[in-house]
């Protein structure tokens, strides 16, 4: 399970930062200065690794690597160890069970043995990082290392007086000294500049972290309903065909909005239109989705519970919802759950109006960022070190220790992929030890003993990835979004409930548009495109 990468820091975040005294300081003076907020840096080169090759194709810049099994022979890609043999903190989140701690844990004290420090972290559930995190903040507690999130108040003026400033470190080719570090995209770069520094390295997950539609194909197959692509009167179609209250089945865990938007042709958040940015919510195509979706609601076709998405993974896995809307790189988590040994996903191809492919809405490259604390360079450098053997890709025996620990204790091998046991799932934290939100390597589409899944997700990939989108302002700061915008989207994600739900008129979007506008977007809309200027200039 991979935490959303909006899911952290919030209000909470906002309040400890004005807090801590940044509400007051000079830089925040500088929070309606969009060129200063948004001055461009040199990004790190990035030089792909040249490891183990991918079992099918790359076809597209974005494909992530797929493979079918994990390589019988993991090379070992780092000599000696990264630290310096100072005792490394920080703070992290996890979506897991907190796993042992390091007295108590053989997967950590051979972790400490390997990057050559002992590694102090501070690690909290996700559902409970946003308060412990603003507690840090306001301490100054944070640690050597820590995982931030881009979605609250003053990041800028945050990163810049608490992070150090990565720069000279990490701009251009001097990234190459860290070749892991290096092995990420800029478009994964991008999210970690801000005030014309790079303040933190990315929590990369590329394509894997977008949302999309995920089939249950062997109940489509048991009750002879064929899905392939569907256009949405089709999906419509099916959604009915396979909904059965009594037996306690629908065709949707959730609305089905991810695939919808890329049927109609939606924006990703903000899009350019006549040379002007226009949000998704301002658009007849979004209006169209919600009367959709609110039309799927009234036929009976979502699970009763869906639009509060209360149980969603479960619906999906037990057979109780047919479809649902997930993350590409939850599959693997799906299959893990799955008791039923017939338990098989499709992911089926978007198709709009004409017989084209929809256009598929990318998630953010990174899932978060993590920074590092201010020190002198030697110390900093150290620090990057260990950041950049946590980054080891897949297939090297790097990633083999850190995804999965030491062989007999933690994993055994199922031909040449890794199963972990029960003090792997326990100590390994399944798999994702927090380590993994203070970096990573790039996410392969890799689904241990599922080969299938594999050739699905490709398929999938190849399908949509030259028509696909990522928001044109990611990377993009804009202060009004920063102090207005998390308020505005609870906001008009309460009324898309309470419309799917029927318990307001579709028409009442209209009114609630115009208010979005004035109470923020516009004033947004006007941050991004002088950000967006500025980014052409460059």
């Amino acid at each position: 399970m991979t935490i959303s990468r909006r899911r952290l820091l919030g209000g909470s975040i906002a309040a400890a930062a004005t807090a801590a005294g940044f509400s007051g300081c000079s830089t925040v003076t500088r929070s309606t200065d969009i060129a200063a907020l948004n001055k461009p840096v040199a990004l790190p080169t990035y030089k792909r690794f040249d490891g183990p090759k991918p079992d099918l194709p790359r076809s597209h810049p974005l494909m992530p690597d797929c493979f079918y099994r994990f390589p019988e022979h993991p090379t070992k890609v780092t000599n000696g160890t990264p630290g310096d043999g100072h005792p490394v903190t920080g703070s992290t989140p996890t979506s897991n069970p907190i796993p042992p701690s390091a007295d108590r844990n053989p997967y950590w004290q051979e972790l400490n043995r390997r990057i050559g420090a002992p590694l102090e972290l501070n690690i909290t559930s996700a559902a409970d990082y946003p308060n412990k995190f603003a507690t840090a903040v306001a301490g100054d507690t944070l640690g050597d290392l820590f995982n931030v999130d881009g979605g609250f108040a003053y990041l800028p003026q945050f990163l810049e007086a608490r992070a150090q400033d990565l720069t000279e470190f990490l701009s251009g080719d001097a990234i190459l000294e860290y070749p892991f570090l290096a092995n990420a995209p800029q478009a994964s770069w991008r999210g970690c500049v801000y005030s014309g520094g790079i303040r933190a390295v990315p929590i990369q997950r590329g394509v894997m972290s977008s949302n999309t539609l995920l089939a249950r194909q062997d109940l489509l197959d048991k009750l002879g309903v064929g899905l392939e692509n569907p256009t949405v009167a089709d999906l419509q179609k099916v959604a009915k065909a396979v909904t059965d209250g009594k037996k306690n089945r629908w065709g949707f865990a959730v609305p089905p909005t991810a695939v919808v938007s890329a049927m109609l042709g939606l924006p990703n958040g903000w899009e350019v239109r006549d040379g002007k940015l226009v949000h998704s919510r301002e658009t007849p195509e979004h209006k169209e989705m919600l009367a959709i979706t609110r039309q799927m609601q009234k036929d009976g076709v979502i699970h009763p519970d869906g639009i509060a998405k209360a149980n969603q993974k479960v619906w999906f896995t037990q057979g109780s919802a047919v479809m649902t809307q997930d993350t590409y790189s939850s599959v693997q988590s799906f299959y893990r759950r799955a008791t039923d040994q017939a338990f098989d996903i499709s992911i089926p191809i978007p198709i709009a109006d004409g017989g084209k492919v929809g256009r598929v809405l990318l998630g953010s490259p990174n899932n978060s960022i993590a920074a590092i604390r201010p020190s002198s360079p030697e110390r900093t450098k150290a620090l990057l070190r260990v950041l950049n053997w946590f980054a080891a890709p897949f297939g090297t025996e790097e990633y083999l220790f850190r995804k999965f620990g030491l062989p007999g204790r933690h994993y055994t091998l199922n031909g040449t992929d890794p199963q972990l046991t029960k003090d792997g799932s326990s100590e390994v934290c399944l798999g994702e030890f927090p380590i993994q939100y203070l970096a990573d390597g790039p996410y392969p589409a890799y689904f241990p003993g599922h080969p299938d899944a594999v050739d699905t997700a490709y398929n999938h990939f190849k399908a949509v990835l030259p028509t696909a989108i990522l928001s044109p302002t990611y990377g993009l700061y804009s202060p009004t979004q920063s102090t207005k915008g998390k308020v505005l989207d609870t906001r008009m994600d309460a009324l898309t409930k309470d419309i799917q739900l029927g318990r307001k008129p579709l028409d009442a979007w209209d009114e609630a548009v115009a208010d979005y506008r004035k109470s923020g977007a516009d004033a947004i809309r006007n941050e991004l495109e002088q950000a967006l200027a500025i980014k052409g200039e460059n």
